[in-house]
């Protein structure tokens, strides 16, 4: 079967990996003369801030063919050939072999909560999901439940990346070769063995605590960013933005809504009605957002009309021989 490119979204706040955590951000400037990201970081109420980290070679340097095994790749849900569907992927780290069945029921919950939430609910019926049976050597992740614990895991996944306890990163390399044994991939969620909260986005990848109920809420942020190019619609208290019009859908500098005036008065899904809030793209000032508080401005929210109509069309474009709704 034809494999999809991973679908790559032209936007600058997606060009940087962002990475998702419970810790107290730090946002001061990093040294310039040291190579950073920047990642996102979630406060146990949900509400979101920036803090920056050194970049991760394992982000940036891609790994030899050959460190990779072939997998086993299993079918949760078939609709259709990956040419005509949206291929959502799945892969774990940190289950051994004896382990096949609970990565299969982590992912199957995830991919359960995902397929629950609008808009992926409309589009239940026509999107493949596959799991990449990764087997690792030891049962787990590194750092779990506390700094100094070693497990050999195929993904090299771990908790506290960079000093950030919640913080769960992995070798993104590995996870994309891996992903990639399946027969479409168009968005990838990478389930680690662990039962704490935790997470962590690379632009179209995400992380997640397969065995805790609520890590799936960082799924659903992230793949509003790599599937509908939406912006974050939080910001840091006490900056401006200064420079241009923004290509996000859902921000702009606009103080009259004008982007999205087709919405302006209308109901939206997170409570009130679309209009031009002030605040958003990481600043309090001289941006606005279409509605108070959606999904990318904290977990637990649904889009805001804006972002599932954007949503709607972005999965829906994927899909094709078929009905939706």
């Amino acid at each position: 079967m034809r494999r999809r490119s991973i679908q790559r979204i032209g936007l600058a706040l997606l060009v940087t990996a962002v990475s998702l955590t419970l810790s107290t951000p730090t946002a001061a400037m990093p040294d310039p003369g040291t190579p950073m990201q920047w990642r996102e970081v979630f406060s146990p109420d949900g509400t979101i801030t920036k803090t920056y980290l050194p970049q991760e070679k394992t982000a940036t340097q891609l790994a030899p063919a050959d460190v990779v095994a072939q997998a086993d790749v299993v079918t949760i849900q078939y609709s259709g050939p990956s040419s005509q569907r949206f291929d959502m992927v799945f892969i774990g780290d940190g289950y051994t072999a004896a382990e096949m069945g609970t990565l299969r029921k982590h992912a199957q919950a995830k991919w359960d909560e995902i397929a629950a939430s609008a808009p992926w609910n409309k589009y239940k019926s026509f999107i493949n999901v596959w799991l990449v049976n990764i087997i690792s050597n030891e049962s787990g992740v590194d750092n779990d439940p506390s700094p100094g614990v070693n497990r050999d895991t195929a993904l090299d996944m771990h908790l506290w990346c960079n000093n950030t306890e919640r913080l769960l990163c992995l070798n993104e390399a590995k996870a994309r070769q891996y992903a990639n044994q399946a027969p479409g991939v168009d968005a990838i969620v990478a389930v680690g063995n662990t039962a704490k909260y935790g997470g962590a986005g690379y632009r179209d990848l995400s992380t997640v605590s397969g065995a805790n109920i609520l890590s799936g809420q960082i799924a659903l942020h992230e793949l509003g960013h790599s599937v509908g190019g939406l912006a974050d619609e939080y910001y840091t208290p006490g900056t401006t933005y200064s420079s241009g019009e923004l290509l996000a859908p859902n921000v702009t500098t606009d103080s009259t809504g004008r982007k999205w005036a087709s919405y302006l008065g209308r109901a939206t899904p997170d409570g009130g009605v679309i209009g031009a809030y002030e605040g958003g793209h990481y600043h309090q000032y001289g941006v606005y957002r279409p509605s108070q508080d959606s999904l990318m401005r904290s977990l637990n929210k649904p889009f805001n009309a804006v972002g599932l109509d954007v949503m709607d069309r972005a999965i829906g474009s994927k899909i094709s021989g078929g009905a939706t709704g």
